[in-house]
């Protein structure tokens, strides 16, 4: 088993315009036209391009390139997939007109998309990110003035207000998430803690994806797991005491979200976001949900519990008791349609998402046979909060005050959380509680039975 991903089989879900994904996760997939990793803003194009260039290709245009038939590529010189024959076939491109002097090496400069943090980003020794954005020179940054794009304020992506305050440093959010999993391992009982220590090595299956990471976390709150690609679900032997985690991916061999229904109905567990609700549950579990057809913004949105007695969600009434969690949503994620109402449980949901895309649902489960399916429209790994009133700008001392933490926490966080606000362990915390309720109370159920 491979601990990096592979192309998968394509699926319809496939999209080259998430382009905040481009700035890390090196070649988590065959198109590697974006990845995630410390990226904060995106540009999926939305439903209705995609069906017009599905709708294009199926038509099978066969134009001649001397009639000059091909329909244009409505993103002109700024498309993102000149590079690919099979696109140029089918769309046309401006011509590229090179300037006198100019050199080759210039030229394909200049068919780089130009980064938008400019001389501000924090990839810049990253040479996977570098061969696909261009950045300014040092030449070109003495006496020049910042470049609006340099900015995280980008109004069409909305990316910034004056009512929000951005903290989407990925460095931050690490120690986030390590404090944040250091509280939701204390509330646990010690039983369950020692059950996560002593866990099978394959009780937690990671299926990696482009754009989740569930690794990241797992790592962090010091939990076991084995890796398994997409292509070895078809063939992988299950075991029905596992969980498999599935990240969001562009694209998911349909063979192998057959085969999860067919474990899943003996006994399997399974936990997927944002895209594999249309890539895995609408493909195999259409019965009980599926896409509702809209696309979320890059955006964070306020959460809130619907059933506070359910041990998957247990804690996070405390951690809401002064402030409204803010958990982050990638540009678009896929708001969920429920088809069966009465076995589909909403365990987490979000008005704002609910006022935006006619969908609340953040967190849905529901029992399949002698299994079980969760799925979250956000990620596991939250890239950033936001601060949408006075305490979620407070320091992350007073929610560990608001929660009654331990002096250990306490102490932790004045070691390591010193430049941390309130809501960056709000989400951290409320994110590490529900993985570790995941885990905990799947182990419990099992009693890691070898049937």
């Amino acid at each position: 088993m491979q601990t990096t991903t592979d192309g998968q089989s394509s699926d319809t879900n496939s999209d080259p315009f998430r382009s905040s994904r481009s700035h890390t996760n090196q070649g988590d997939d065959t198109q590697r036209e974006h990845s995630i990793g410390g990226a904060t803003t995106s540009g999926r194009s939305n439903q209705q391009d995609q069906t017009k260039i599905k709708s294009m290709r199926e038509d099978a245009v066969t134009a001649s390139p001397a009639l000059n038939t091909k329909p244009e590529c409505r993103y002109g010189t700024k498309c993102r997939q000149q590079s690919d024959q099979t696109h140029c076939e089918r769309f046309q491109h401006p011509a590229k007109t090179a300037s006198p002097g100019a050199t080759a090496t210039a030229d394909a400069s200049n068919m780089k998309e130009e980064c938008r943090y400019g001389s501000n980003c924090r990839y810049l020794s990253d040479p996977t990110h570098c061969d696909r954005f261009q950045h300014p020179t040092k030449t070109s940054l003495l006496g020049s003035t910042a470049h609006p794009s340099d900015q995280l304020s980008n109004k069409n992506l909305d990316t910034s207000s004056s009512s929000h305050s951005h903290t989407i440093h990925d460095d931050d959010m690490q120690k986030a998430y390590s404090i944040g999993g250091a509280i939701a391992l204390e509330r646990l009982s010690q039983q369950d803690q020692t059950t996560i220590k002593t866990m099978r090595d394959d009780a937690v299956i990671v299926v990696p994806g482009t754009y989740d990471h569930i690794d990241r976390v797992l790592a962090k709150l010091n939990i076991k797991f084995t890796v398994v690609e997409q292509h070895e679900l078809i063939n992988y032997p299950f075991r029905t005491y596992q969980t498999v985690y599935i990240n969001c991916a562009s694209k998911f061999p349909k063979e192998a979200a057959y085969r999860l229904r067919e474990f899943v109905e003996k006994g399997l567990h399974i936990i997927t976001t944002d895209w594999a609700l249309r890539n895995v549950l609408q493909v195999a579990f259409s019965d009980f949900v599926k896409h509702n057809g809209q696309s979320t913004r890059d955006e964070v949105v306020g959460i809130e519990v619907v059933d506070p007695n359910h041990s998957f969600v247990s804690g996070f009434v405390l951690a809401a008791k002064h402030a409204q969690p803010q958990w982050w949503l990638e540009t678009a994620s896929h708001p969920i349609e429920i088809v069966n109402k009465e076995q589909v449980k909403v365990l987490i949901r979000s008005q704002a998402l609910y006022d935006k895309y006619q969908s609340d649902a953040v967190i849905v489960t529901f029992d399949c046979g002698r299994g079980n399916v969760t799925h979250m429209i956000s990620h596991f790994y939250l890239q950033r909060s936001e601060t949408p009133n006075a305490r979620h700008k407070m320091p992350a001392q007073q929610y560990a005050q608001d929660i009654k933490a331990s002096d250990n926490i306490t102490k932790l966080i004045s070691k390591d959380g010193q430049n941390l606000n309130y809501a960056q362990i709000q989400s951290s915390s409320t994110s590490a509680q529900f993985i570790y309720n995941l885990v905990s109370n799947r182990l419990n159920s099992t009693k890691q039975s070898t049937s």
